[in-house]
């Protein structure tokens, strides 16, 4: 049995910024339709791709979720929307509706959290569809991540092996690695000066953001000063890069 889980509001901005050049496309109306249109043919592609038995899509609900209660500015600094694709939020629900598709969203939780949530749910082969890299940490013996890298046509399916090979980490080391590095996306700002090469490095030697403090001391130079600097700022973006797997669904 397969179940395809799909980030909605992470493949619907990717289907507006790929298709949002030129005459964008509208009805006779004016109202913009080319993020919906571009959702389902990735939709259709997935289904075809994957062949699920189940299916469901997540989307973030408001602006204000549990992360803005640990960090105020988590997410600060993101550009405003686009009224073009704001109009296309409640359509491609609607859709979701005419698919007969199953879609889920809380206040004060991310689409992530409910994605995490339902694939630690159910005992069974487990498909993420999203361009959010966050979710690689949810990677398992039956759990893959088919990520959107470039456009709406390139997806690469990332399960352990692959992720090993391609950042060189376990599923569990994304948040460390978050921890770390941060992800100026979200605005979590993880250890200042502590780029993907190195926290890759003490990941690997450590393990975890737990392991590189219990061993502060074989760290010279200057990185230990960062690191020490910087050890609260690490453990608050471990913290809010971490997704959530119990929210009650």
């Amino acid at each position: 049995m397969k179940f395809l889980l799909i980030d909605g509001n992470s493949v619907l901005f990717r289907a507006y910024y790929a298709t949002s050049y030129g005459n964008i496309m509208k009805t006779s109306k004016g109202v913009y339709t080319n993020a919906i249109y571009a959702f389902a043919n990735m939709l259709n592609k997935a289904i075809k791709l994957i062949e699920p038995d189940y299916c469901a899509v997540a989307f973030d609900k408001g602006k204000h979720t549990f992360r803005h209660d640990i960090a105020p500015d988590y997410k600060a600094g993101r550009k405003e929307t686009p009224e073009e694709l704001v109009m296309q939020f409640d359509l491609v629900r609607e859709m979701m509706n005419a698919y007969n598709i199953a879609y889920r969203e809380y206040d004060s939780i991310e689409a992530d959290d409910i994605i995490g949530s339902l694939a630690k749910k159910y005992d069974m082969e487990t498909c993420i569809l999203s361009s959010d890299r966050d979710m690689l940490q949810l990677i398992d013996d039956t759990t893959s991540v088919y990520v959107m890298k470039k456009g709406m046509s390139d997806i690469a399916k990332m399960d352990e092996k692959a992720l090993k090979e391609e950042y060189g980490l376990k599923p569990y080391q994304i948040i460390d690695y978050k921890g770390l590095a941060g992800d100026k996306s979200d605005n979590i700002k993880g250890v200042e000066g502590v780029g993907d090469k190195t926290a890759v490095k003490l990941l690997n030697d450590y393990d975890t953001c737990e392991g590189i403090y219990e061993h502060i001391d074989e760290i010279k130079g200057k990185l230990q000063e960062k690191l020490i600097r910087d050890k609260d700022s690490c453990f608050l973006s471990k913290k809010l890069a971490t997704i959530k797997t119990d929210v009650d669904i």
